[in-house]
């Protein structure tokens, strides 16, 4: 497995599920072995009850089934508080590494977005379900501009936008808009941020809100120690009590 392979976008992109099929979903870029990265808004109705929770691929060979990994654990930073834009991240740990001969995990930028800078996303309409159904493909949305953090906190309800965002423009048209909570956003080939909360394709004269990644390497690299120290443990997973009943039955 190798790091943003050429022109293959799209093999670190995955779903974070609540359960199977037809359940939540929320977008996630795939940047360790067992870390994806998402948005915490859109996690936190399931962070509690992750026994069926998993990380599906997108992007997968002719040849092969989508690859899904069960969902360990999911840590935000204490400052983030449920519909609020600070701090808006999730670092999703997997039980087992994500397979398949397309899947590739995403860098971290280690340049600040500007005025020039020019992004994509990426997302399935999810959050956009008032506009357009969802899709079990991914789309990917091109030619999003950069906007300052000042003139971004002027669109919304003072106080909303905070500090750790960065803003981007959403298509004008809204059947084009694509803004599902956790999904990337990206500029050559690099994580810029993740949607966050607060825009929708409704009304597209707004920028969408992305946690901005720059600013929460501390974060993440704190995790990323944790779980290579060994002192952040892995979740004990409950046995179900029909399942403990069903392993106790004798075989007929």
């Amino acid at each position: 497995m190798s790091s943003n392979t050429g022109d293959n976008l799209g093999g670190w992109l995955v779903r974070v599920r609540s359960g199977g099929a037809d359940t939540l979903s929320c977008g996630g870029s795939y940047y360790g072995p067992i870390l994806v990265i998402s948005s915490a808004n859109c996690i936190h109705p399931f962070r509690y009850q992750l026994d069926d929770a998993s990380v599906v691929t997108t992007a997968n060979a002719e040849d092969e089934d989508y690859s899904f990994a069960l969902v360990d654990t999911v840590y935000s930073p204490e400052e983030f508080v449920e519909y609020r834009t600070n701090m808006d991240i999730a670092l999703v740990r997997l039980d087992t590494p994500l397979k398949g001969t397309m899947t590739e995990f995403i860098r971290l930028t280690n340049t600040w977005a500007t005025s020039a800078t020019v992004f994509s996303t990426f997302g399935w309409g999810f959050d956009s379900l008032d506009v357009q159904p969802a899709t079990d493909e991914p789309r990917m949305v091109e030619n999003s501009m950069f906007v300052g953090l000042a003139t971004c906190k002027k669109r919304f309800q003072a106080g909303f936008v905070a500090d750790t965002i960065m803003c981007a423009t959403l298509p004008r048209d809204m059947f084009d808009c694509i803004y599902d909570g956790g999904s990337p956003l990206v500029a050559q080939n690099e994580l810029f941020g993740i949607a966050s909360v607060g825009s929708t394709c409704r009304n597209t004269s707004n920028p969408g809100i992305y946690t901005n990644l720059m600013l929460l390497k501390p974060f993440i690299n704190k995790i990323e120690r944790g779980i290579r120290s060994g002192q952040l443990e892995r979740r004990k997973r409950e046995i179900r009590p029909q399942w403990e009943s069903l392993k106790r039955s004798p075989s007929p």
